[in-house]
């Protein structure tokens, strides 16, 4: 018997109840321990809806998070090259997604939200250990991939902070050049010896 028949069509209406079931359940749970279909029971829709909508599970925690990007999506293409190219490719990659006249004030929202808030900042923790530093070590070769993984995030947290939540003028004023070149030895240096995962 199909469970999900009688319930509501797809509509403006429903994709914002999905929002709100979703949002309400990410805080509430995290995102990893959040399933798809119990979101899709919340806003009593069939679970297909919440594909055809936003596409995936990441889709969707950036959509009720309003994560103005896919993360994980955007990290994927700055890995799409040689190892020693990561560090100025991830930096150049978060610097044109902050610096978007739409896209940036919604990620400083979506962080001071997870700052202010315990149940958002554990949700968002979970997000990004899984579909950032998770993507990032799948990549890496090597027991220490995790700890790899980990050392490009803290630097790049950092530079995030400094320019555009403190705004120091050093940072908030300088181009993406001259951050890259400030910025990217901090990342390279997690990467010495470390080599590219061997790919499918």
């Amino acid at each position: 018997m199909n469970k999900s028949r009688g319930r509501r069509p797809g509509s403006p209406q429903t994709r914002e109840e999905i929002l709100r079931a979703a949002r309400e359940a990410f805080l509430t749970s995290g995102y990893a321990r959040t399933p798809m279909r119990r979101i899709a029971a919340a806003a009593d829709v069939d679970v297909a809806l919440l594909s055809y909508h936003f596409g995936s599970k990441q889709g969707l925690f950036a959509a009720a998070m309003t994560l103005p990007i896919r993360p994980g999506d955007e990290i994927e293409k700055a890995l799409d090259a040689p190892i020693e190219e990561w560090p100025e490719r991830i930096l150049r990659t978060v610097l044109r997604v902050w610096d978007h006249p739409q896209a940036g004030p919604a990620a400083v929202h979506t962080l001071l939200a997870g700052a202010s808030d315990p149940v958002a900042r554990r949700a968002l923790d979970e997000f990004l250990e899984r579909e950032l530093i998770g993507r990032i070590e799948r990549h890496l070769g090597g027991r220490d991939a995790h700890r790899r993984a980990m050392g490009l995030l803290v630097p790049t947290a950092g530079l995030l902070t400094t320019r555009y939540l403190l705004q120091v003028p050093a940072y908030a004023e300088a181009s993406h050049d001259e951050l890259v070149r400030i910025v990217a030895p901090s990342l390279a240096i997690h990467l010495r010896g470390a080599r590219a995962a061997p790919r499918d």
